[in-house]
Parts: C-alpha cells; structure tokens; sequence
C-alpha cells in the first residue's frame, strides 16, 4: 500500500478483499486519499462492506468521496454487464439490497449468460429469505448453461438451506461432477448424504473433500463426528486429531480428541 507504483497500491488494495474488516480500515483508509485515483477508487470498493463505525469522520467523508468516484467510473460503461456487476456489489456491501437487485438484473438483462450477476442476484435473494426468488434465478440459468458448475453447487446449497436434502444432495452430486476439483463441493455433499443417512455415500464425498484439501479442518471434524456417529472410535480420534494439528488452539477440538483417547 505504500509502493511508489500506482499499480502497485490499486492491487494491494484488491488483495484486502478476505481481509477483517478492522484490518481493511487500517490499511486502505490512508489510500483514499492517494493522488492517484485508481488507488481511490480501489480503496473504496475494498472499504465498501466495512462498518462505518470502523472509519472516522475524516475518513468518512473521504471515503464517500472515492465512491463517488468509482460510481462514476463504473456508470460510463453501463452497456457492459460487468460495470453494472461492479455497481451492484458495492450497492450490496452498503446494506442496499433494492439498488443492488437493480443492477443485477440489468447486469442479466444485457447477458442473460453472464454467471457473477447470476449467482450473486441468487445469494442477495437468499439473504434476504427470498429462496424461491433464488431458487428461479439459478435454474433459469442452467436451463440456459447446464454444465455451469458454480450454479449447480449454489442451487445445491440453497436446496439444503430450505431443508431439501434429497434434492439437495442430487444437486450437490451433479455439481461434484461438474467441479470435480473442488473440495468443498464434495464435502457438503457429504454433509447432505450424512444427514440422509446415506453413510457410504458420505464417507466417500468426505474423504473426496479430504484429498483434495488436506489442510481444511472443516473437513477433518467433518469426518471426526462422522465417525463418532458410526461408533469407529480409531477412525474418529484420528480425524480428530488431524483438525487439531490444524487448529492447535480450538478448544473444541481438543475436547473431541480427549473425549475419544479416554473411551
């Protein structure tokens, strides 16, 4: 953030993107100011989901000032999808839902193929428990591209969030064939299979997430309590132990791993 390229800062700030929101504020509040606009403008999108009790008023006003700036910058393009995709996130990440669905749909107005502004329209509406509206968006754009793998997943997700597991664990098999590398698909996948009690099924989607992201403790607890469930204490206190070689300092885990070496 402080490199001598512009270039340089305008991606430091798009890197804060999964950072909290106390160390976002921290680093790109002094980047609002910046003499280069780009880097302003970089700032604000990456301060947008920010709290506002987490800016001064100083820092306020200018970021206020950078938005403006980016909306203007987004609004000369307003032919393109991705300009009213840009426009949405922001208006989104400010708490304005309504606004944010506008740009969406204009976004699939002018692409009706054009999947960011489908699969987030798709999660505003689950937000805001608007599943079926969700639920339309997302098979309207498979009817449209059925091997779109991320809306396949999603539909997956929100099935299981509106307590459809048969349908949901259908969804999340297909998407696992269309994202074959992602773990995370097979290991909610496995999840939906546990649940159904379709515990060969959900071994094997687990130990799939497994492989392919050793370094996920979501997956080694996963497989801990699945192996609780089934009564295979060795296989449930090595998982376990696997999560807490992972997350050293969870207490939950180290409560699970000494659970299991006293039984």
């Amino acid at each position: 953030t402080r490199d001598p390229d512009p270039e340089v800062r305008a991606a430091a700030a798009d890197a804060f993107d999964a950072a909290p929101a106390q160390q976002r504020a921290y680093a790109l509040a002094p980047l609002l100011r910046d003499p280069v606009r780009a880097v302003r403008i970089a700032a604000a999108r990456g301060l947008s989901s920010v709290p506002p009790a987490q800016l001064g008023d100083a820092d306020r006003a200018a970021f206020d000032a950078a938005l403006a700036e980016y909306v203007a910058a987004q609004s000369v393009s307003l032919d393109m999808p991705g300009a009213h995709l840009n426009l949405a996130v922001v208006q989104q990440n400010g708490g304005r839902a309504d606004a944010a669905e506008r740009h969406y749909l204009d976004a699939l107005k002018i692409d009706p193929d054009f999947t960011p502004a489908r699969a987030n329209l798709a999660r505003l509406y689950a937000a805001g428990s608007r599943l079926a509206d969700a639920e339309r968006v997302l098979r309207d754009g498979l009817r449209r591209i059925p091997a779109q793998g991320d809306l396949q997943y999603s539909l997956g997700l929100l099935l299981a969030e509106d307590g459809r597991l048969p349908e949901a664990a259908e969804a999340l098999d297909r998407a696992t064939r269309l994202l074959p590398g992602q773990a995370r698909v097979h290991y909610n996948l496995g999840l939906a299979q546990q649940q159904l009690g379709l515990r060969p099924q959900a071994e094997a989607a687990l130990l799939s997430a497994q492989r392919l992201d050793p370094a996920d403790p979501a997956v080694a607890h996963a497989l801990a309590v699945f192996y609780v469930q089934g009564g295979q204490r060795q296989k449930a206190l090595q998982w376990a132990q696997a999560q807490l070689a992972l997350q050293p300092d969870d207490a939950g885990a180290r409560r699970l791993v000494g659970s299991l070496q006293q039984r």
